[in-house]
């Protein structure tokens, strides 16, 4: 497949191993929901392109609030983390900041696939098992 085909249609090209991985780094909230909400699609296309191992998202700080299911959360929010979700992205939510804002685990909707103690050592422990960061 030529090059401008393969960077046009967004695939890797057949037969490509994937290599590498990302973790995205979400702490962006309500405050400016273009841009957790473009987050959130730029991980799931990472993950569909098939040129990447692995693709995680790490909510923490302000960021856990995508995951809180209150009337205040835009809609197309949840979507957006079930459709990754679907692709194959990973959700590491923090623990530390769920309850430094008040946010009871039973709350969140869509379910991450794990709450961490600390969202910035899961970060840690992501960068030093070789994942390349992109932070919101």
């Amino acid at each position: 497949m030529p090059l401008a085909h393969a960077v046009q249609s967004g695939k890797a090209e057949p037969g490509r191993k994937p290599h590498g991985k990302l973790a995205f780094v979400l702490t962006t909230a309500f405050d400016d929901t273009q841009m957790m909400n473009m987050m959130l699609q730029q991980a799931r296309i990472a993950k569909e392109s098939g040129y990447l191992e692995d693709v995680v998202v790490v909510a923490f700080g302000r960021g856990v609030m995508a995951f809180n299911n209150i009337p205040a959360r835009p809609p197309q929010t949840p979507q957006l983390i079930r459709a990754a979700q679907r692709a194959g992205v990973r959700f590491y939510v923090c623990g530390n900041a769920l309850t430094k804002l008040g946010i009871s685990p039973d709350r969140l909707d869509p379910k991450p696939d794990q709450i961490v103690p600390q969202g910035i050592v899961k970060l840690s422990e992501l960068i030093s098992d070789g994942y390349q960061v992109i932070r919101y």
